[in-house]
């Protein structure tokens, strides 16, 4: 999988001992070193060690403007911007014949920026230099214009690194939240780093159900992530024969199980036995194959960990000059992995749902793969990779297998997934059934069907939220009186469940099966054979049923 996030400046920092570029304004123009603008950092190429730092929309500390122009120094940390005068820049004041503004700029006295009721300037310019007294969202003149405006295509000095400039305005090439596939055109992309151009559950990925993968041989599934189709189509993990596996994660590359009397049957791992696991036969992506603790239950897997190395995802999804950081991240979950010939192994592994993955804090060691913590280096690379983010690498759970899977970052890494960047609030609403993507569905919808799917996946009852192709596919597995699929009833179902031989009943026939397949019992049907509920209604098929004895009669 690859890892996606936007950063919109070049690396500024080769290392903390040998600094030797100039410094990075907000886009992958290089300004001069007189104007660094944010994240303008950087050395002075004439004296080599006299780093420099300016943070200008995205300090914590006053370390952090140290280099900024026009004296604007001081930290205002309630806004992560740097100022020069006013209250929130301890009572500084401004040198001879300049003014300190309202927002806390030092300009020349005769300076001043008429504004309407909502803050935007009213003047007009014919240079920055007209707009040096607007607010910190207008200091750049557009001179066609002739309107004093955030940033230009020309001039992207006052936006934060990881900004671009759209309609004369900075605004995230990330947004924190979106509703179109438009608002994540420039997500991604930079340095070598994967884009993330779509919409996903309201936040920016690799695709959407606008957006599709850019091979056919890909499903989107739902945090937006592009996959190979590892199964049959609509029927994940399950095969006619090995080449329906060649795309599973995990090794699960052989089809195991398939009923002699025809059927599907599981990708599985090459290993005869649970022994074998381990010994070049992965059922995990690294690192997490490289850990495998046989478990009974969930307890037998506390405390076991795998070292993931954090820095190198975070260089991947970036381009940038992170350097290597390790740290053991958890897999407290016991999960059965199929093995050959319909055999199962319980395996510890990192996760069942999302919420088993953990968020990574990069603070905790950013001064392994960032440079020693609290140094100029340091800060430059976590503005250039995290801008104002929490700065965390967040993680959702990614199917492997039925019931278990690894954890990996979100597309967009540094935000949380679209399944998890959800509401408490529930949908109300049974607008349509919990087999038609649509809307998100109340908890109590068709029996409390969709609100057992929404206490797997929250995102499918939540108002923010969506009734989407994951949200139909857990139907399968937590309600037993409904299928979505019906040629694959993969969970138990209740009593009065079977296999149909005609998919189709064109004739007006029903079949009640061969009573050797129930569906109660948890079997997927045989190829040919859907899956069917007897209409309590007609008594006699729910005869044949309980007396296994095959007949069809005409539909009532």
């Amino acid at each position: 999988m690859a890892f996606g996030k936007f950063v919109s400046a070049i690396v500024c920092v080769a290392s903390v001992s040998a600094l030797a570029v100039v410094g990075c304004g907000g886009s992958d123009t290089l300004p001069p070193l007189d104007d660094l603008g944010d994240g303008g950092g950087g050395v002075d190429p004439l004296g080599p060690g006299n780093d420099r730092i300016c943070l200008l929309n995205n300090c914590d500390t006053d370390r952090d403007c140290r280099d900024c122009t026009g004296t604007r120094t001081t930290c205002n940390q309630k806004e992560h911007r740097c100022i020069a005068c006013g209250p929130e820049a301890s009572g500084k004041s401004c040198g001879a014949g300049q003014t300190c503004t309202k927002y806390g700029d030092c300009v020349s006295g005769a300076s001043a920026c008429a504004e309407d009721t909502n803050g935007v300037p009213t003047i007009t310019c014919n240079g920055d230099a007209d707009c040096a007294a607007c607010g910190p969202n207008f200091k750049v003149c557009d001179t066609a214009a002739k309107k004093c405006v955030g940033c230009t295509a020309a001039n992207v000095t006052n936006c934060q690194s990881t900004d671009v400039c759209k309609g004369n305005a900075c605004v995230a090439a990330c947004p924190a939240s979106c509703t179109t596939d438009t608002e994540c055109s420039d997500c991604g992309g930079k340095n070598g780093a994967p884009a993330n151009p779509a919409c996903n559950r309201g936040v920016c990925a690799k695709c959407s159900a606008t957006k599709a993968c850019p091979t056919p041989s890909e499903v989107c599934n739902d945090v937006g992530e592009c996959e190979k189709i590892c199964g049959l189509a609509g029927n994940p993990n399950k095969c006619n024969t090995d080449a329906d596996c060649s795309a599973c994660m995990g090794g699960l590359t052989k089809c195991s199980g398939k009923p002699i009397a025809g059927g599907v049957g599981t990708c599985a791992a090459p290993a005869a036995g649970c022994s074998d696991l381990g010994n070049g036969i992965f059922v995990l992506p690294d690192p997490f194959s490289r850990v495998t603790q046989a478990c009974s239950n969930d307890t037998d897997c506390a405390g076991v960990k795998a070292s993931l190395d954090v820095g190198g995802l975070i260089k991947k999804a970036t381009g940038l000059g992170v350097g290597s950081a390790s740290l053991d991240y958890p897999m407290n979950a016991c999960a059965s992995v199929d093995i050959l010939d319909g055999k199962k192994c319980g395996v510890c592994v990192p996760c069942k749902k999302d919420a088993d993955c953990q968020a990574i804090d990069v603070q905790k060691f950013a001064g392994e793969a960032f440079g020693p913590l609290g140094s100029i280096a340091a800060a430059l690379l976590l503005d250039r990779v995290f801008g104002p983010s929490d700065r965390k690498v967040h993680m959702y759970c990614q199917m492997i297998a039925g019931g278990y899977g690894a954890c990996v970052p979100c597309p967009s890494f540094f935000q949380r997934c679209g399944d998890t960047a959800v509401g408490e609030e529930k949908a109300t609403a049974c607008d349509h059934t919990v087999c038609t993507v649509g809307p998100a569905l109340g908890p109590t919808c068709e029996d409390g069907c969709a609100g057992r799917v929404g206490q797997k996946d929250p995102f499918c009852n939540s108002k923010m939220g969506f009734w989407d192709q994951k949200c139909k596919g857990l139907v399968e597995s937590e309600c037993k009186t409904t299928t979505c699929f019906p040629n694959s009833c993969v969970a138990p179902r209740d009593a009065g469940w079977y296999c149909n031989t005609t998919p189709n009943p064109t004739a007006g026939y029903r079949c009640a099966g061969d009573g050797t397949v129930s569906i109660a019992e948890g079997h997927t049907c045989p190829a040919n054979q859907y899956c069917r509920r007897t209409d309590p209604a007609d008594i006699r098929s729910k005869a044949v049923l309980e007396n296994n004895r095959p007949k069809c009669f005409p539909q009532p």
